[in-house]
């Protein structure tokens, strides 16, 4: 539990404060950030579930991208917007390391994450407020899906930072196990539409670990932030879909 309350501290804005941790538990502590997801999902739900009393569904979801970004401080969002800025430089790996550790932002990195704010807004004007539950999955599935990444690729030559710890303590277990019980989460809060979203999900994730891996080596701090924030989007895009084109899955949400 006190390293749970660690991750939680770390990953969130959530007011925790742990007196002595040592490195060790704070190293630890990173691979529990699935469990992070858990807490940041009922969070966003009971945000849901207040913003449904105003009217203007545009509004609610304006409000949940608000609090989702403070929540987590935008901690993945500056990950996503520096390797946007270092993958669509078109410069060779070293050259995209140096552009993904400047703290400036590039114009890539400005659009790449107007698109996904705008992604973002999109999928919660369509799930809410019926179909809510959604929220309880999507930082579940965005931070098991890192797990994945780093579980199968190699820390990226060059990048330093926290990543280089989190990719090297990484293991298959951990993503076995998180995975059988992101499956089995999904499945009893959104029915079969949860885990085929899952399932589906994972597709688009594993691409982008690849092409990670083929351009600059591997995954980094950086990267990692993207891989959250591009899953999550991943997962509710297909599960938006899912919920248009497919009748029958809004019975399963019923």
């Amino acid at each position: 539990m006190r390293k749970i309350l660690i991750a939680i501290s770390f990953f969130t804005r959530i007011p925790i404060k742990i007196k002595d941790v040592t490195s060790e538990e704070f190293y630890d502590s990173m691979i529990l950030i699935p469990i992070v997801g858990l807490f940041i999902g009922l969070i966003l739900y009971g945000a849901s579930v207040l913003f449904s009393f105003i009217h203007f569904i545009e509004l609610q979801a304006i409000l949940m991208m608000i609090t989702y970004i403070w929540l987590t401080g935008g901690l993945h969002l500056d990950g996503f917007a520096d390797t946007t800025d270092a993958l669509f430089s078109a410069r060779d790996r070293e050259k995209m390391m140096e552009i993904m550790k400047d703290s400036r932002l590039g114009a890539f990195g400005a659009i790449g994450l107007i698109l996904l704010i705008l992604t973002y807004w999109i999928c919660f004007i369509i799930i809410l407020p019926k179909y809510s539950l959604v929220l309880l999955i999507m930082p579940v599935f965005g931070r098991v899906a890192a797990i994945m990444s780093t579980c199968f690729s190699t820390y990226a030559p060059g990048g330093g930072g926290l990543g280089k710890r989190f990719v090297e303590m990484t293991q298959l277990h951990h993503f076995v196990i998180y995975t059988l019980f992101l499956l089995a989460y999904a499945t009893v809060i959104l029915g079969l539409s949860g885990f085929i979203a899952v399932v589906l999900g994972f597709i688009p994730g594993l691409f982008l670990m690849l092409n990670l891996q083929r351009k600059i080596g591997g995954m980094t701090g950086d990267t990692i932030g993207m891989t959250i924030e591009m899953n999550q989007v991943f997962f509710l895009v297909i599960i938006s879909v899912i919920i248009i084109n497919f009748p029958i899955a809004r019975l399963l949400f019923s």
